[in-house]
């Protein structure tokens, strides 16, 4: 092909193809998906729950507040933290922190969080609140998941003493 003829048909594929290639970048730029990169779940939900009760998940757990344990409506938020166990402990899952810190239930509040079952025995443990002390809840483990009640929201995690 002599050379003028084969620069205008270079040109003529460059136009048509750096649009196409244009729309194409954009549509895959564009998605439904809201998770953050790397395919992780979000570390942190705010839900309103009230008297009704719901079900809240975050990095895997749940917290279930049954019907007649909030009085009112009140802004839950769960979140899931990388930070290690306290002083003392070996943690099988993440941290879950769930607020308002203090909030207290008519009736027990179900936390399931997923953890690492290495076949050795573990429970779930809880902060007292205020003060930095975890209590063991125990805590029933079923699919890689271990549920216990709680009455009140602060922290915990799945694991065990040193």
């Amino acid at each position: 092909m002599p050379g003028p003829i084969r620069d205008r048909v270079s040109c003529c594929l460059t136009m048509r193809f750096l649009p196409c290639l244009a729309v194409a970048i954009l549509a895959l730029s564009c998605s439904d998906n809201t998770e953050p990169a790397g395919g992780a779940s979000a570390s942190s939900v705010t839900k309103t729950v009230g008297p009704d009760g719901a079900t809240i998940e975050v990095g895997g757990a749940t917290v279930t507040i049954p019907r007649g344990a909030l009085t009112t409506p009140v802004d839950i938020t769960i979140a899931a933290s990388d930070a290690g166990p306290p002083e003392g402990f070996i943690a099988l899952s993440k941290v879950f922190t769930c607020g308002p810190s203090g909030t207290t239930f008519a009736e027990p509040v179900v936390m399931s969080m997923p953890f690492n079952d290495n076949g050795q025995p573990s429970t779930m443990w809880w902060s007292t609140g205020a003060d930095p002390t975890f209590k063991d809840v125990g805590g029933q483990p079923n699919g890689g998941k271990m549920s216990a009640t709680v009455r009140h929201f602060s922290s915990g995690f799945v694991g065990r003493k040193k």
